[in-house]
């Protein structure tokens, strides 16, 4: 704990400069982090004192509350197009409009969400409809009606993942409560909520929720609506939630046959609790359905059957990265269908060692789903966490399920052959071949700005039938809009090779240089993708020598400069005859300025000038200047492909100033 407080005062170090009072913050925060190890290993025998976490909570989530205002500030467009909506729609229910029924399009323009931020199906059209339950835009309304509405999504989440790690660390035993602030901290959960990932408006109530989970039978009859009601809000929030219920309803079961008192106590319980989280969630969700069932039933359901562009950290990367597999996206359904079933399974046969499993299996299953982002991952740690620390221990005699499922019959083989089922659809998902083959000829760039603009694409449709594919580039593990074709056909003839020009429809789907990218063609007969082999324009690159020239150089003086081809680690190039070209500007503060430095004998002004490396993978060139500047020159040296003719490998910059 004291060293994720250290952490943070580290983070906040970075603005100081921005921000100078922040260093009062930072200072204090390195303290009660340092003071905090201190004091644990002075305690390392005895119990460490009940306050010092508390001291070590309230500082770590107030230095997270300041390190998301600084981000905020530095770049305060909204980061997902979840968020965008949630708040837009809530705005439109202000107003007495029916967020279903209204485009959310212009919440991209509200909110300056990014083209990239935008979710696209595989036909190339964004997703412009709410896609989510009620309660995931009614948690803003109350806000909106008092006049509250600048960040007011990113300030929600940040204040609801900080009160979701607040319940846990309170709801956890004493020997674990620090791992609710460390789990909490982590750079994944803190840039989910500044970044507009709407998770974090369900976490605390599914902590609260499936806090004591199994005692659920045992409470009164007041206090057995508490966990339903919080779980029936989580699911009002968003989807994910709902992969928890089948687990949660099959729970109760098992829990009950373990203590001995049968599976129709153990249905009857598992009823009492469904009927009233639906009750709660029908209760949230009742005005928008009496408005329109319709269109907020076509809303809820959009992630499961509205095509969307396969994406994600899972499985599916098999088949987006490498090309192995996606011919049929459907078949990515079935594995997530057989995968879920298998975990069922497990959960029923391992039971009760399995209890601690029952949140995560979720995250388990959507690994395998064609959208597995990293949020559908790893947003159910610490409701999983609280509810395996909160569970009663299992009776000593408590009888095994799967003894009472199963009897005398060979379990291991039924087990076996369920856990037969996993490698055979992935062995079906990624054997199944994709439509079309993609190879990136040739590409066009916009030289110092370093970024992709146009694409030569061969295309090959190893269909029996033609095709007319969406293709959009993929770089960082986005899929960018659907690129414009600018020469030659959209429809691919049966077992024919095109050749293809593609545009970028906007700066934001321009690969940068400065890494490799894939095109990728989306196809709806079938529904699948084809992705072509990464081109990687940028395998080396060139650093000058000196990297800085810290006082004026004299009217005449010649400078010296090294430039060295490097490979992707940094090892020295040892290539003759490679052409290093080396160019000048000069940045004013009105604009640019064309410069009259003289390279390598050149003309006065000559920009960029070529020369060739040595055996050792080094090009000299010389600088002089026969005129004094009152701003600084810029130089900068690049490679230039020879087939292609684009420049890339760009150096660091050289500054130097006449006088």
């Amino acid at each position: 704990m004291g060293v994720t407080i250290i952490a943070w005062a580290f983070l906040l170090f970075g603005y100081n400069d921005a921000y100078p009072w922040l260093a009062y913050v930072e200072v204090a925060t390195t303290l009660v982090g340092m003071g905090i190890v201190v004091v644990s290993l002075w305690h390392v025998d005895d119990a460490i004192p009940r306050g010092l976490g508390v001291v070590g909570l309230f500082v770590s989530c107030a230095a997270f509350l300041t390190w998301c205002w600084v981000q905020v500030r530095i770049a305060p467009a909204y980061g997902t197009d979840e968020a965008a909506f949630d708040q837009y729609a809530a705005q439109l229910f202000v107003h007495g409009l029916n967020p279903y029924t209204h485009s959310m399009a212009p919440a991209f323009d509200i909110f300056h969400v990014s083209p990239n931020g935008h979710t696209f199906r595989i036909d190339g059209t964004s997703v412009n409809t709410l896609s989510y339950p009620a309660l995931s835009f009614l948690v803003y309304v109350p806000f909106l009606w008092l006049g509250i509405s600048t960040q007011l999504a990113i300030t929600m989440n940040v204040v609801v993942w900080l009160s979701g790690i607040v319940v846990a660390y309170f709801l956890l035993p004493r020997t674990v409560k620090p791992l609710a602030i460390v789990v909490g901290s982590l750079a994944i959960y803190t840039g989910f909520a500044v970044g507009g990932v709407t998770d974090a408006i369900y976490t605390p109530l599914l902590i609260a929720a499936l806090y004591q989970w199994d005692r659920f039978a045992d409470r009164g009859r007041l206090s057995s609506w508490f966990s339903p009601v919080l779980m029936g809000l989580a699911m009002s929030v968003k989807q994910t939630p709902w992969f928890i219920v089948p687990f949660l309803l099959l729970g109760f079961v098992l829990e009950e046959v373990t203590r001995k008192h049968g599976w129709r106590v153990g249905l009857s319980i598992a009823f009492s609790y469904l009927w009233r989280l639906t009750t709660v969630f029908f209760v949230v969700n009742l005005y928008s359905i009496a408005q329109n069932p319709v269109a907020w039933l076509k809303g809820v359901v959009t992630p499961f059957f509205d095509h969307l562009v396969p994406a994600g950290e899972g499985w599916i990367a098999i088949s987006d990265f490498l090309g192995r597999g996606g011919g049929n996206l459907l078949l990515y359904t079935v594995f997530f269908a057989t995968v879920g079933l298998l975990c069922f399974v497990v959960f029923t046969l391992t039971y009760p060692r399995s209890r601690g499993l029952l949140v995560f299996f979720p995250s388990v299953m959507l690994f395998f789903a064609t959208r597995s982002y990293s949020n559908y991952l790893v947003m159910l740690i610490l409701p999983a966490l609280v509810a395996f620390c909160s569970v009663r221990p299992s009776p000593f005699d408590a009888p095994r399920v799967r003894q009472q499922l199963l009897g005398s019959r060979p379990r291991a083989l039924i087990f076996l052959g369920a856990l037969a089922l996993v490698p055979l659809a992935a062995i079906a998902v990624t054997t199944y071949p994709q439509p079309l083959t993609l190879h990136i000829d040739n590409v066009q760039t916009t030289g110092q700005l370093a970024t992709v603009i146009d694409v030569t694409l061969t295309v090959t449709n190893r269909l029996d039938h033609p095709i007319s594919p969406v293709f959009a580039s993929q770089s960082g593990g986005a899929i960018t809009a659907p690129w414009n074709v600018t020469s030659g056909t959209t429809r691919i003839p049966a077992h024919k090779r095109v050749t293809l020009t593609l545009q970028a429809p906007n700066f934001f789907a321009q690969p940068s240089l400065s890494g490799g990218f894939q095109m990728v063609a989306l196809t709806t007969s079938p529904q699948a993708m084809s992705v072509s082999p990464p081109f990687v324009p940028t395998r080396w690159h060139i650093n000058l020598t000196p990297e800085a020239i810290d006082r004026p150089v004299g009217i005449g003086q010649l400078v010296t400069v090294k430039a060295e081809v490097l490979g992707p680690t940094d090892a020295p190039i040892n290539i003759a005859g490679v052409p290093i070209y080396m160019g000048q500007i000069s940045y004013a503060q009105g604009g640019i300025i064309y410069t009259q430095a003289v390279i390598n004998n050149s003309q006065p002004g000559a920009t960029p000038v070529e020369a060739l490396t040595d055996r050792h993978g080094v090009a000299l060139f010389t600088i002089s200047d026969l005129t004094a500047n009152l701003n600084p020159v810029y130089f900068e040296a690049n490679l230039v492909n020879g087939a292609s003719s684009y420049p890339y490998g760009y150096s660091n910059i050289l500054t130097i100033r006449f006088k």
